[in-house]
């Protein structure tokens, strides 16, 4: 029998793609796997998770969510864990690694290398030095690494040279199946509580500098200066940092009134809340994966979307792709799609294609074969 220990400690209580990213490779591995023993470590906060998890998942609960004591256990009680639990393999499945290897073989997985590309769009920590320094030491000394798209697998051999071409393997996500098309009534009552405008053109995912939010707020303005289109915005999603750089202000001529901000929505309410918007727009400078425009397509709804990073690989074809940097364009294919019904069906039925591709139970499958090529090496 395989052992395999898999670090989610890196959970937040505001899910960010990476939460979906760790979740939604768990809960797929429950389903396809009876045969392998996992060992899944979390926070304290989370334990929870365990309660839907069949026999063969072992949950552990060795720290709390702050940053330094999840620090703690991933560098120090976890490889100790690892050799306690005779572990053949262990997966940190969020950047860093154990500086201590132990005897396991060890997977990590990397979600973006945004902080290398992109360092202006991350918080001081992420653009330090030693976290960078922490990171490239974790992809070097992993026996294997995935990451969610062919692009980030690029981007991590251009700022990590000299790997061995099989060192790296791309493993994608994907799309839950509570993200389906929905009758616009059965929307408007499961969202009754966020008191939304109907119709909405719809943004989801963090308020932070990389998500280009103030070119998607700039464009949408235009539109509403076009004086043609009735759609209101909704931006939904936990604020990251640096709100008064992430959008102009919304009570500005043109603006006031139109643009609503929901905060953080709860998991329950995020397929309701893509199926009821007329409209999906993605404009982010920089995605190692892109869940919610994946999953915005999944519910049937047009989607338009950076032309840039793993969005090209993942959507083109399927969305509308702009220049992140180009507020005109921007402006011209959200005016378009909101005024042409026919258009919208279009788009939504090459984005409902798409996003069907997209399967966790593929993904699974990938993660399984990685650790089964790595427990064989370890024996």
């Amino acid at each position: 029998m395989i052992r395999v220990g898999i670090d989610l400690t890196a959970l937040l209580p505001m899910a960010t793609g990476v939460d979906m990213a760790l979740r939604g490779f768990v809960s797929a591995l429950a389903a396809i796997d009876a045969e392998t023993r996992y060992t899944i470590f979390v926070n304290r906060e989370d334990r929870g998770l365990g309660d839907s998890l069949p026999a063969n998942f072992e949950l552990r609960t060795p720290c709390r969510r702050p940053r330094l004591a999840r620090l703690a256990f991933q560098q120090l009680l976890l490889p100790a864990m690892a050799v306690a639990q005779r572990l053949d393999v262990v997966h940190s499945p969020s950047f860093i690694m154990p500086m201590i290897r132990g005897g396991a073989r060890h997977l990590l997985t990397i979600h973006d290398m945004t902080s290398f590309s992109l360092p202006d769009y991350h918080i001081a920590l992420r653009r330090s030095a030693a976290y960078r320094r922490a990171v490239i030491a974790s992809i070097r000394r992993a026996d294997l690494v995935t990451t969610p798209s062919e692009f980030v697998r690029r981007d991590l051999a251009a700022h990590v040279p000299g790997l061995p071409d099989d060192h790296v393997r791309v493993v994608r996500w994907g799309v839950g199946e509570q993200f389906r098309p929905r009758p616009e009534h059965e929307a408007r009552a499961a969202l009754a509580h966020l008191g939304l405008p109907w119709p909405y053109v719809l943004y989801v995912g963090a308020l932070q500098p990389r998500k280009n939010l103030a070119g998607l707020v700039e464009a949408y303005r235009r539109i509403v200066a076009a004086g043609d289109v009735a759609e209101h915005l909704v931006i939904a999603g936990p604020l990251a940092w640096d709100l008064d750089r992430l959008l102009p202000d919304l009570g500005a001529p043109g603006l006031r009134g139109r643009v609503h901000r929901t905060g953080y929505v709860r998991t329950a309410d995020l397929p309701f809340l893509f199926a009821g918007a007329r409209l999906f727009v993605y404009p982010s400078f920089g995605e190692g994966f892109g869940f919610p425009p994946l999953e915005a397509m999944a519910c049937g709804v047009p989607t338009i979307a950076a032309r840039g990073s793993s969005l090209v690989e993942n959507l083109e074809g399927a969305a509308v792709l702009v220049p992140p940097s180009e507020r005109d364009a921007l402006a011209a294919a959200m005016r378009s799609l909101l005024l042409d019904a026919g258009e919208r069906r279009r788009w939504s039925a090459l984005g409902l294609e798409r996003a069907a591709r997209f399967r966790w139970h593929d993904s699974a499958r990938r993660l399984r074969e990685c650790y089964e090529e790595l427990a064989r090496r370890r024996r």
